[in-house]
């Protein structure tokens, strides 16, 4: 029973990071989800992924990208300051961050707040285009859930803004509106 729960509890976390896993990810974003659509509430979602990972990881090898990822991943865990958000690796270079009951500015500070630290953090990148250390780009999306909208939305608007905020320099936080995309150049 003990070796169950803890097999379970294992499934849930990423090996590399330490952080929740995309699986225990979808399952919280469904609690969330019902939870914020029954109250009314705002429900934030945060993607993001490190910039020129690819090149990292040729220039430097896996095992300083992994260390890179452990990094990243530890400042996100960090800098998190609400208790209830959940932070895990979504795949690859990405993670993603849930944030129950916030609404789309305290989104953008939390963002905000990782971007920095990760760019002060000043990871030797020197195949980056953006800066010369590792510095992460964010797409967000926050959304009052109703019968109307449909759960994955949260996540297809999240990766949306964050292929826009890649295509328009990195480096930078982008918010996903229903009408347009929504920069914040930083």
């Amino acid at each position: 029973m003990k070796a169950n729960k803890k097999l379970e509890m294992l499934s849930m976390k990423d090996g590399l990071t330490g952080l929740n896993n995309r699986r225990s990810l979808d399952k919280q974003l469904e609690i969330e989800w019902k939870y914020a659509q029954e109250e009314k509430e705002p429900l934030s979602f945060l993607l993001f992924d490190i910039d020129y990972f690819k090149a990292y990881n040729d220039t430097y090898g896996h095992i300083q990208g992994d260390e890179c990822l452990k990094e990243v991943a530890n400042i996100a865990k960090s800098v998190v300051f609400d208790e209830s958000a959940f932070v895990a690796r979504y795949g690859g270079e990405e993670f993603g961050i849930l944030l129950p009951l916030a609404n789309q500015y305290e989104a953008i500070k939390m963002a905000e707040a990782i971007r920095q630290q990760v760019e002060q953090r000043a990871i030797i990148h020197q195949a980056s285009d953006v800066f010369k250390g590792v510095t992460i780009s964010v797409g967000i999306m926050t959304v009052v859930p109703s019968e109307n909208i449909q759960l994955i939305s949260i996540v297809h608007g999240a990766d949306q803004a964050l292929y826009e905020a890649k295509r328009t320099g990195r480096n930078r936080i982008s918010v996903y509106s229903h009408h347009k995309e929504a920069d914040s150049n930083v």
